[in-house]
């Protein structure tokens, strides 16, 4: 999402509908990773039902892979 777009309400609208293209193929677990700075992503992801599984640092960074079950839903 555009930087400029960040805290206007747009994050759960625009996450959910790349969720749904994501999960019209996949019957399995999603997997994301996300940096432990970015604590609006991390709440957006964990009210998505995410939930955190695994930290590991990239360089000085600090990030968290976040897992969700798919709902399996293809079309």
């Amino acid at each position: 999402m555009k930087p400029s777009w960040t805290g206007q309400g747009k994050g759960t609208p625009f996450f959910k509908a790349v969720l749904d293209e994501v999960e019209k193929d996949s019957e399995s677990c999603l997997r994301l990773s996300v940096a432990t700075f970015n604590r609006r992503a991390i709440r957006l992801y964990s009210q998505m039902g995410f939930e955190a599984d695994q930290a590991f640092y990239s360089g000085p960074d600090k990030f968290i892979t976040m897992v969700r079950e798919a709902t399996g839903k293809k079309e």
